[in-house]
């Protein structure tokens, strides 16, 4: 598997959101299941931005932000 060339890796280990090596892992995991459940070989921009809600969802246990 590998990344499509409109991925920024960087934004998304940069950002502010409390993320472990652990939570980055899992992002990426998910991510890469994103693309293989579509029958991709490349994991998009937009998988890591679903993967890191769902991540950063589960993490705050599906609290909304702002609540």
């Amino acid at each position: 598997m590998s990344l499509a060339p409109d991925v920024d890796l960087e934004s998304f280990i940069m950002s502010k959101d409390d993320m472990s090596g652990a939570d980055i892992k899992a992002m990426c995991s998910e991510a890469g299941l994103l693309a293989l459940r579509e029958r991709r070989m490349q994991v998009t921009q937009e998988d890591f931005v679903q993967a890191k809600e769902k991540t950063l969802m589960s993490k705050k246990g599906n609290i909304p932000e702002g609540l």
